[in-house]
C-alpha cells in the first residue's frame, strides 16, 4: 500500500510539472557564447575565416574547412598566404570530426586541380604525410586513405620524390605493424606511376620482404596489391619475380592469407600464359577448393565468393576431368548446410519441380552433415553459390546442363533463406540466355520465382530482368513446342504475381510498377487474344483503382502498348474506348489527369492521323472541366496536339483548338491556370504548322516516321482481313468440322423459314392478284419473278447479302472495320457542372453497348424506331436487306380493290421485313436520360456516333465499368 501511495505521490509532481510554465531562455545561450559565436558582418570572406581559425569553436572550424575550396577559387593567392598557415596550425590539435572534413576537403582541391602542383604539394601533400602520423588510428587511416586518392593526380616525379622514399622507409622490418601495413597500401598506389625497370629496382625488393613478413596481415595486406606490382611489372617479369611468391603465400598456414593470395591470382590471370596456367594456378585452385570443404573454415566462403571468377578466368585450361570435379564442389557448395531431410522435400515451397535424375557417370553429391556451430557460414556460403551460377552455367556445356546443373538450379530457387532465391532470381536472364535453345528447361524455376508468396524481394528481383528472361525462355527456348502448357503456366504464374502484389503486399508498390511496366514486352512472346483476355482486364483494373500514381501511369503506358500491338481491329477499338471512357469521362479527377499522361504515349505509339481520329477531340473536351488541376494539365500537352497537325487538312481541328484556347484564357478564373495558359500560347505561337504541298517534297525524319506508322497500322488492318477471309473459306470448304456442321444446320433451317416465309408471301401475292384482276393468268406470277423483272440483279444481291449476313460470323467485324467511334459529335460533359456526367450528356446513358462498353459503328440506313417489335421496312441500305422493286399494279375503279391491294402491300413489305432481319442479331432498345428510345445493338444514329457506354457483352474480358449513375444502379 505504501508503494502505491509513493508511486501516486510522483505520479502528481510529474503532473505539476507539466503546469509549470518553464522559463525558455534557460535552453539558450549566454551572452558570453552569444559574443564569442558573432562575428562582424562587415568582414571580408578570408578575414571571416582567420578571425574563426584563430579565436573561434569547433563548429565555426568545420565551417571554414567546407568553404575552404570557394575560398581558393575566389582568392587563391590571399587564402594560401593567410588561412592555409592557420588550417595547418589548427589540424594538430583538431578533434576527429575536423579531421575527417579535411581529408574530405584535401581530395577534392586535388581532383578538381584547384591548385597548382607545386603549391598543392607544398601545402597540401606534405601537410597530409605529416597528418598520416598521428596516434589516433581512425584518424591515421582517413590521411592514408587521402593520399592513396590523391597520388592518381599527382605527377610522376612528384611521386617519386615525395612518397616513393617514405613508403620503403615505413616498410623496414624496425618499423612497428602498422608503419609496414601503410608501405603495403602505398606501394600498390605508386606502382602504376612507374615503368618496369623503376618498379624492379626500387620496388621489388620491399615487395618480396613484406610478402615473407612475420606478421600474417602483413603478408596478406601486400597479397591483396600484388596485383598492381604484376601490373606494372609485365607478364615476362611477373612470372619471374612475383609468382613464387603468390603461390607460395597460396599454402599458408593463415587462412587469411591464403585468401588473398588466391585473389591476387585470379587477378593476375590475364598476365600469365596458358603453360604458367595449368602447370602452377589450375593445380592450386583445385587444392585450394579441396582443403577449404574439408576445413570448412573461412576459406570456404572465399570459395563460393570467387567461383565464379575461378570458372570464368581458368575455364578453358580444365581437362575434362578437372572439369568434372569443379562441378562437383559447386554441387556441395549448393547443398551445405542443408539436411538430408530438406534435399528429400525439396524445399519450402509446395509447388514441385520436374528434375532429371543425374546419369550415371555424374558421382552423386553425399548428403552433408551440417556443423550447428556453422549454420550462418553455410547459409552464406549458399548466397554466394546461387549469386555465382549464371557463371558456372557459362562453365558447364549447354547439352551438360540438364544431367549437371539443373538439380542445383531447383535446390536454389526452393531454399529456405529468402536471400539465397532472390540471388538465384537475380540472375535468371543470364541462365535462360546462356543456355539458348535449352532456356525451357527453366521454365519451372522461373514460375515458382514468379509464384513467391514469402518475401516480396524475392518476387522484385525476379521482375527486373522478366522481359529478357521471357524472350530467351519463351522465344530462344521454343517453350511451346518443348513443353505442353508451358506458356499458359507462365501467364497463370504472371497472373498470380500481379495478384499477390496487388491484394497481399499492396504497399510494396515498387514490385508492381515494375511487373506493369514490363509486360508492355508481351507482344513480343504470346499471343494478342491471350493479353486481351488474360491481362487487359487486369491493367485496365490497376488502371483506376491502384492507390500509386507510379502504378497507374505505368498501367496507362502498358494499355497503350497493348493497343498498338493487338491485331484485331475489333479488340482494339473496345480497349482504346475503355481507355478514354475510364480516363477521359471519369468521375475521379485524377484519372482525367491520367488521361493527358496516355495521350502521350499514343502521340508516341501511333500516327498523327490515329490521334487526330480518336483522340483529338476527346482531349479538347476537358477544356471545360470544372477542375483547376486538369485544366492545368491540359494546358502542358496543347503544343503536342498542335504539332500533329497538317494544314489545310486539319483546318477544322486547328480552330476548334484556337476556339477553345482563346475561351479558356478569357473565362478562366483561377490564377495558376491563367499563367499556365499565357505560357502555353507563347509556346503556341512557337509551335509550326505544317503544310502539305511543303511536306509532301521535303520529309523530316519525324515525318517518316509517322509514314512508317501509318503504313503498319495499314497492313495490320488488311492482315487482318486477309485472316479473317481465310477463315472463313477454311469454314464453307471443310464442313466436316464441328463448326462449319453447326453453321451449316442454323443455315439450313434459316433457309427453310425463309421458304416458308416466301411462300406464304407468294400466296398471298397471287390471291390479291386474283381478286384484284380476275384472270387466271395472274396465278403463275410470284414475288421473286416480280423482283426478278424489276431487278435483274436481285438473286444475286441476295445471295451475296445473305452470305455476309450469315457466313462465319464475322460480318459485324467486318463492317466495323469500315468505321469508327468518330469523337467529333460527343456532346459536351462538362459544360454544366452540376450535371457532369450524371444526365443525358453521360456516356453512359447513350447508345448501345460491346464487349468492352461502348457504341459500335453505325449500319447503314438504321433508324432510330427500330425496334424487335416494329422492324424497318425493307430498304437497301439496311444491313441484310433486299431492294423490293414493286410491281406494276393494275389500276382499278374500286374503293375495296384499293384498299385491298395497300393491305396486301403492307402485308407483303412486312414478311419480307421480318425475312431480312432475321439473318441477324436484332439490336435491343432502351430509353436514355431523356426518356427516348435508342438502339442498344451495334448501330447507333447515322452521324452521330457517341462514345460507347460502357458495360460488356458476353465472352468479352474486360467487364462493365463501376462509373454507373446512381440511377441505373436502382434499376440493376
Amino acid at each position: 500500500m505504501m508503494d502505491l501511495s509513493s508511486d501516486m505521490a510522483s505520479l502528481e509532481d510529474d503532473i505539476q510539472e507539466f503546469n509549470i510554465e518553464k522559463d525558455v531562455r534557460t535552453s539558450l545561450k549566454s551572452q558570453e557564447e552569444l559574443d564569442k559565436l558573432t562575428v562582424d558582418e562587415t568582414l571580408s570572406d578570408v578575414d571571416r575565416a582567420v578571425y574563426l581559425l584563430s579565436s573561434g569553436q569547433e563548429v565555426q572550424f568545420l565551417s571554414v574547412i567546407h568553404n575552404l575550396p570557394s575560398l581558393l577559387k575566389g582568392w587563391q593567392n590571399e587564402s594560401i598566404r593567410r588561412v592555409l598557415p592557420k588550417v595547418k596550425e589548427m589540424l594538430h590539435t583538431a578533434g576527429l570530426d575536423v579531421q575527417l572534413a579535411a581529408t574530405e576537403v584535401f581530395t577534392t582541391v586535388a581532383k578538381e586541380e584547384l591548385l597548382p602542383i607545386a603549391v598543392y604539394t607544398q601545402h597540401f601533400l606534405r601537410a597530409i604525410i605529416t597528418n598520416m602520423n598521428t596516434k589516433e588510428p581512425a584518424s591515421s587511416q582517413a590521411w592514408l586513405d587521402t593520399l592513396l586518392s590523391v597520388i592518381p593526380f599527382l605527377p610522376r616525379e612528384t611521386v617519386r620524390r615525395e612518397v616513393l622514399g617514405l613508403a620503403i622507409a615505413k616498410g623496414q622490418l624496425s618499423q612497428p605493424t602498422a608503419s609496414r601495413l601503410s608501405c603495403c597500401s602505398i606501394l600498390g598506389a605508386v606502382a602504376v606511376k612507374f615503368d618496369a625497370h623503376i618498379v624492379k629496382k626500387d620496388i621489388v625488393h620491399t615487395v618480396k620482404q613484406l610478402c615473407q613478413d612475420v606478421e600474417h596481415n602483413v603478408r596478406a595486406c601486400m597479397c591483396s596489391h600484388l596485383h598492381s606490382v604484376a601490373a606494372a611489372l609485365g607478364a615476362e617479369e611477373t612470372r619471374k619475380c612475383i609468382l613464387d611468391e603468390v603461390v607460395e603465400l597460396a599454402g599458408d598456414e593463415e587462412s587469411q592469407v591464403r585468401e588473398a593470395a588466391m585473389e591476387a591470382l585470379l587477378n593476375m590471370t590475364d598476365l600469365l600464359d596458358d603453360d604458367c596456367l595449368v602447370q602452377h594456378v589450375v593445380p592450386l585452385v583445385c587444392k585450394y577448393c579441396e582443403q577449404a570443404l574439408q576445413n570448412e573454415d573461412h576459406t570456404m566462403l572465399s570459395v563460393a565468393k570467387n567461383f565464379g571468377r575461378f570458372c570464368h578466368n581458368i575455364s578453358k585450361n580444365f581437362n575434362a576431368e578437372q572439369h568434372a570435379w569443379l562441378l562437383s564442389i559447386y554441387r556441395k557448395l549448393c547443398t551445405i548446410g542443408r539436411t538430408p531431410l530438406d534435399l528429400n522435400d525439396g524445399g519450402q515451397d509446395p509447388i514441385t519441380l520436374h528434375i532429371t535424375p543425374p546419369t550415371p557417370d555424374v558421382t552423386p553429391t553425399p548428403p552433408h552433415q551440417p556443423n550447428p556451430e556453422k549454420m550462418e557460414d553455410y547459409l552464406e556460403c549458399r548466397r554466394l553459390s546461387a549469386y555465382n551460377f549464371p557463371a558456372v552455367v557459362v562453365f558447364c556445356l549447354t547439352e551438360s546442363f540438364e544431367h549437371e546443373l539443373l538439380e542445383c538450379a531447383s535446390l536454389l530457387c526452393t531454399d529456405a533463406d529468402p536471400q539465397v532465391r532472390k540471388h538465384f532470381a537475380s540472375g535468371l536472364h543470364e541462365v535462360a540466355q546462356s543456355l539458348e535453345a535449352l532456356a525451357y528447361l527453366v521454365q519451372p524455376h522461373l514460375v515458382l520465382l514468379l509464384r513467391e508468396r514469402h518475401v516480396p524481394g524475392v518476387l522484385d528481383a525476379c521482375l527486373r530482368r522478366l522481359p529478357d528472361t521471357l524472350t530467351a525462355v519463351i522465344i530462344r527456348g521454343n517453350l511451346a513446342d518443348n513443353k505442353v502448357n508451358g506458356v499458359t503456366e507462365l501467364i497463370g504464374a504472371l497472373l498470380a504475381a500481379l495478384s499477390r502484389l496487388e491484394q497481399q503486399w499492396p504497399s510494396v508498390w515498387r514490385p508492381l510498377e515494375t511487373l506493369v511496366t514490363h509486360l508492355r514486352r508481351l507482344p513480343d512472346v504470346i499471343t494478342s487474344d491471350q493479353i486481351y483476355y488474360k491481362f487487359a482486364p487486369i491493367i485496365f483494373k490497376l488502371l483506376t483503382t491502384n492507390h500509386y500514381l507510379p502504378v497507374r501511369q505505368a498501367a496507362a503506358s502498358t494499355v497503350c502498348v497493348f493497343i498498338r500491338h493487338n491485331r484485331k481491329m475489333e479488340q482494339r477499338r473496345e480497349m482504346w474506348d475503355r481507355l478514354i471512357q475510364d480516363l477521359c469521362y471519369s468521375r475521379n479527377y485524377r484519372n482525367r489527369n491520367l488521361f493527358f499522361d496516355a495521350c502521350r504515349h499514343m502521340m508516341a505509339l501511333f500516327s498523327r492521323s490515329f490521334f487526330k481520329e480518336h483522340l483529338f477531340e476527346h482531349v479538347l473536351g476537358l477544356f471545360n472541366d470544372p477542375v483547376p488541376n486538369v485544366r492545368l494539365c491540359l494546358c502542358k500537352i496543347l503544343p503536342s496536339m498542335k504539332g500533329l497537325l497538317k494544314l489545310p487538312k486539319d483546318r477544322s481541328l486547328h480552330g476548334q483548338l484556337e476556339t477553345n484556347v482563346r475561351k479558356l484564357l478569357s473565362s478562366e478564373k483561377d490564377r495558376d491556370v491563367s499563367i499556365a495558359i499565357r505560357t502555353t500560347i507563347l509556346e503556341l505561337d512557337r509551335t509550326e504548322v505544317a503544310m502539305e504541298s511543303l511536306t509532301a517534297q521535303h520529309h523530316v525524319d519525324v515525318d517518316l516516321q509517322d509514314q512508317r506508322k501509318e503504313e503498319e497500322e495499314l497492313m495490320l488492318l488488311q492482315q487482318e482481313l486477309k485472316n479473317k477471309d481465310e477463315d472463313a473459306r477454311s469454314l464453307r470448304s471443310h464442313g466436316s468440322s464441328h463448326s462449319s456442321s453447326s453453321v451449316g444446320k442454323a443455315m439450313a433451317n434459316r433457309s427453310d423459314k425463309k421458304k416458308k416465309r416466301n411462300n406464304s408471301v407468294q400466296s398471298s401475292t397471287q390471291s390479291s392478284l386474283l381478286k384484284v384482276n380476275g384472270k387466271d393468268k395472274e396465278k403463275s406470277r410470284s414475288l421473286h419473278q416480280l423482283d426478278s423483272r424489276s431487278n435483274p440483279g436481285y438473286p444475286q444481291q441476295r445471295e451475296g447479302i445473305l452470305a455476309n449476313a450469315t457466313g462465319s460470323g464475322i460480318s459485324s467485324v467486318l463492317y466495323n472495320l469500315g468505321s469508327s467511334t468518330s469523337p467529333r459529335s460527343l456532346p459536351n460533359h462538362f459544360a454544366t457542372h452540376s450535371s457532369y456526367l450524371t444526365g443525358a450528356n453521360n456516356p453512359a446513358n447513350q447508345g448501345p453497348s460491346t464487349a468492352l462498353g461502348h457504341k459500335g459503328p453505325p449500319f447503314h440506313g438504321q433508324q432510330m424506331g427500330q425496334t424487335r417489335s416494329s422492324p424497318l421496312s425493307a430498304s437497301a441500305g439496311f444491313i441484310g436487306s433486299i431492294p423490293i422493286a414493286q410491281p406494276n399494279q393494275p389500276t382499278s375503279s374500286t374503293h375495296q380493290t384499293n384498299k385491298t391491294t395497300r393491305k396486301t402491300d403492307r402485308r407483303k413489305a412486312s414478311a419480307l421485313s421480318h425475312q431480312n432481319t432475321a439473318s441477324q442479331d436484332e439490336p435491343r432498345t432502351r430509353k436514355d436520360s431523356t426518356g427516348s428510345a435508342s438502339s442498344t445493338g451495334s448501330g447507333s444514329r447515322k452521324g452521330h456516333q457517341a462514345l460507347r457506354r460502357k458495360g460488356s457483352l458476353p465472352g468479352s474480358p474486360i467487364g462493365a465499368s463501376s462509373n454507373r449513375t446512381r440511377k441505373e444502379k436502382n434499376a440493376r
